[in-house]
């Protein structure tokens, strides 16, 4: 346990929005627009979340470079690239959207890119059928951000930054998954900054705490980000997670030098006609997509670069080489300037002279908490948005798609996230600003007697050497459960993790007492890395088993045939056991659900688009 007395913060708002990314922001501005008092919680700096890191677009069948494109072509392509698993409601509401989520982008200040004539430009993305990818250079995502971010100061809306949230407080204090679901009404966690704990308390909570993408050792995602935290904290309030199995590998993210391993290098590079080549020379997509080339499925070029490397055929530090050399160096430096300075400073290289050293990279999870139409999980007052959720992008992302995705569901969510803080006034008081907090001091020896997984600090703990839990992870994931998968592999990564469950959890292990502080402020955090990576890694590693087909961005080499009689469904996490059962001692059972049955105009539509365009019967 912690120190037995330490100073806390108490905060009261409407609507809590955990995470700083446009997920988050966005949900917070709809939040507010909609009459609510809002507080957004991040980890990450202020306006320095993981979407800065997004490069290459939002897409929206805007069809300004091809008039032939609209909603449903766009439509089609994200579930047809997501091999059909994704709700094909919310993939239409995605791309039905898109249009008018680029134009409040646009109105707000965005600068996208443009053409002579005005037009906003239009780039091809992997896997799309027309241009429809907006952008501004290659750092869209940071553009974005700071667009919202201007959005949210305006609008004066309160942001926390640096604080960790360790747990979801409910109205039952029940986090087991079984019966009532209860109702969200907090969150606890600790303000690293100003070390102490932190309580907050709401009338409806929004997740917008990233994906987990985190657990491979080789990311495109920053060391501190993504280990599963979102995701986490939601199955042990009793939310489902689902399709956990699907993480997108990136097919080129830089291999060195070593600080920069798994940095990512963006798709826009091929979206404007970067070519990919082996250690001997040769243009190899020809051999695994010679339609598409270096424009096909994320998922393809991805193994195509890894069978390329493990084949003997991958550069000196283990990569394929990425070319643009064809390209006019002045092209380079208007559609790809922070990829020129990323590998001039990284690296020491002119990518208009030289070849870039590439190799795949985990960047995405498509798999996360299972919401509805609104955003909002069976547990009341809990909504998710952004890479936390899953069922948009089904077996594999449509590259541009992950905007796109924050910015649509981000409002819904934060709209629906101020109706039901409205719901809950009822009978309540009036709640105070958010930017009141009162602070106490506790004294801890009364809750260390209600036991580990205490409610009023969320059983925050900390273990000795946690960062040795973390880079085992890492390394069992890359080995075990990673681009190419099989059942032994999958069985013994399974059995590691359980155990290192157990010694993690292990009284042996944890440290009783201890002080946030700048020594184990680190200490502490990295300690909940590891606790959320066990729950994201296990539910990977049990879906990934019993997902006996290769779909999408999921491979399995002793079976590597599409199964659509089998599985065509969505695979669901849930936590099982009594209530109050702890995060050590929980069951996580799993069970397939048939995917949802495509029906209305678009179904005929896709029939005919998949038909002639994936070369693929569509039922």
């Amino acid at each position: 346990m912690a120190e037995h007395t330490k100073k806390q913060s108490n905060y009261l708002c409407d609507v809590l929005v955990i995470g700083g990314g446009s997920a988050g922001l966005r949900a917070a501005i709809a939040a507010h627009d909609a009459g609510a008092n809002v507080l957004i919680v991040s980890r990450s700096k202020r306006g320095d979340p993981h979407t800065t890191l997004a490069r290459g677009g939002i897409n929206a069948a805007l069809g300004t470079m091809d008039p032939e494109d609209n909603w449903m072509m766009h439509a089609s392509d994200t579930l047809s690239e997501g091999e059909f698993i994704a709700d094909y409601e919310k993939v239409e509401v995605l791309c039905k959207n898109a249009p008018d989520t680029i134009m409040e982008l646009v109105n707000w200040g965005a600068t996208f890119h443009r053409e002579k004539d005005g037009r906003l430009t239009q780039r091809f993305f992997g896997a799309h059928t027309y241009r429809r990818t907006v952008f501004y250079e290659d750092w869209t995502g940071l553009e974005i951000i700071r667009v919202l971010m201007e959005q949210v100061n305006k609008r004066k809306i309160k942001v926390i930054d640096n604080v960790y949230i360790t747990k979801l407080l409910k109205s039952d204090n029940d986090g087991a998954g079984d019966g009532d679901a209860g109702h969200v009404n907090g969150a606890l966690g600790v303000d690293i900054e100003n070390k102490e704990f932190a309580r907050f308390e709401c009338k409806s909570l929004i997740l917008a705490a990233g994906g987990y993408t985190r657990v491979y050792p080789v990311s495109s995602s920053r060391l501190f980000e993504n280990y599963g935290e979102g995701i986490a904290l939601a199955y042990e309030a009793g939310a489902d997670l689902v399709d956990m199995e699907m993480v997108q590998f990136h097919p080129t993210g830089m291999v060195w030098p070593e600080k920069a391993v798994g940095v990512l290098a963006t798709e826009a590079i091929r979206g404007e006609g970067g070519i990919l080549l082996n250690s001997k020379g040769e243009r190899f997509m020809k051999n695994y997509d010679p339609e598409r080339m270096e424009l096909a499925p994320r998922d393809v070029v991805a193994r195509a670069n890894y069978n390329e490397i493990i084949s003997g055929r991958g550069t000196e530090h283990g990569g394929v080489w990425l070319d643009v050399t064809h390209l006019r160096k002045e092209v380079i430096q208007d559609r790809l300037p922070t990829m020129y300075e990323q590998f001039q400073e990284l690296d020491g290289i002119d990518i208009s002279k030289e070849k870039m050293e590439v190799a795949p990279t985990a960047h995405y999870s498509m798999g996360g908490v299972i919401v509805d139409m609104k955003c909002r999980t069976k547990i009341k007052g809990l909504l998710a948005v952004g890479e936390v959720t899953s069922q948009i992008h089904g077996a594999n992302r449509l590259g541009g798609n992950s905007l796109l995705d924050t910015m649509v569901f981000g409002k819904i969510a934060g709209e629906e996230a101020a109706i039901l803080a409205k719901q809950e006034v009822g009978d309540a008081k009036k709640t105070k600003a958010p930017s009141t907090r009162r602070e106490s001091n506790v004294d801890n020896n009364q809750e260390k007697k209600e036991g580990f997984d205490d409610d009023y600090y969320g059983g925050i703990f900390a273990v000795k050497e946690p960062i040795k839990f973390r880079n085992e992870i890492q390394e069992l994931m890359k080995q075990n459960a990673g681009i190419i998968r099989e059942e032994t592999r999958l069985q013994n990564g399974l059995k590691r993790i359980l155990e290192l469950k157990n010694e993690f959890y292990s009284k042996d292990n944890i440290i009783e007492v201890f002080k946030i502080d700048d020594n184990n402020s680190e200490n502490i955090v990295i300690t909940w890395q590891v606790k959320s990576s066990l729950v994201a890694c296990e539910a990977i590693i049990r879906s990934a088993l019993m997902r006996q087909e290769s779909r999408g961005a999921h491979y399995r080499s002793d079976f590597p045939k599409l199964d659509d009689e089998r599985f065509k469904v969505n695979i669901y996490c849930r936590k099982k056991g009594k209530k109050g059962v702890s995060a050590a001692t929980a069951e996580m059972v799993l069970f397939k659900q048939n995917v949802k049955e495509i029906k209305g105009p678009f179904s005929d539509f896709l029939k005919e688009h998949v038909k002639a365009a994936h070369k693929r019967e569509f039922e």
